[in-house]
């Protein structure tokens, strides 16, 4: 049961880093902040890169935040009350509890051309990996209120001033901070 569990937590946090680097690839907002630009009240704010027009015209209230809200929770919902079993699954090659890879999800055959326990193991090294990345952006994102793209650009810059272990690094982070 933890091992399913460690699969579906990874399986998250591959999509949460790729999310994460797109987002701020895509539009230069780092990921904790998109929700100051998609409000409630008016989610028009977010606007790409060489796009003529934001994502919807200003004042026309589309995309209407709750109608994403209700959308997200209904597929979301629905997706985990089929894998979990509160409801029945309608895909009858699918079995409850089954999360590795091959039947419908996946669309390359890959569990058919290649051997599939080696499969598993790369998956959960993958795992593993995503989900120490993801502690990663949420750390930075606490300890320098910059997103991962702006962090790494600055320490590749200059690697000396911009690491763990420089003076100056953390940027009003309580007690931490007031240590060096």
């Amino acid at each position: 049961k933890n091992a399913e569990r460690e699969i579906i937590h990874g399986r998250w946090a591959m999509l949460g880093v790729t999310g994460a680097w797109a987002a701020e690839n895509g539009t230069g907002v780092p990921w904790f902040k998109a929700g100051e630009l998609c409000t409630p009240d008016d989610c028009t704010g977010i606007q790409f890169p060489g796009a003529p027009a934001p994502l919807a015209p200003e004042g026309s209230g589309f995309p209407s935040f709750w109608n994403v809200l209700v959308i997200e929770l209904f597929t979301i919902g629905f997706a985990e009350s089929y894998r979990t079993g509160l409801l029945d699954n309608p895909f009858p090659e699918l079995t409850q509890g089954d999360v590795s890879p091959g039947g419908r999800f996946d669309p390359l055959n890959l569990a058919e051309k290649y051997d599939l326990e080696e499969l598993k193991v790369k998956e959960i090294k993958h795992c593993r990996l995503a989900m120490g990345a993801w502690l990663g952006c949420i750390s930075q994102a606490l300890v320098t209120k910059e997103g991962p793209i702006a962090n790494w650009s600055a320490h590749v810059a200059d690697p000396v001033h911009q690491n763990l272990l420089a003076p100056g690094w953390c940027k009003d982070f309580g007690l931490y901070c007031q240590a060096y």
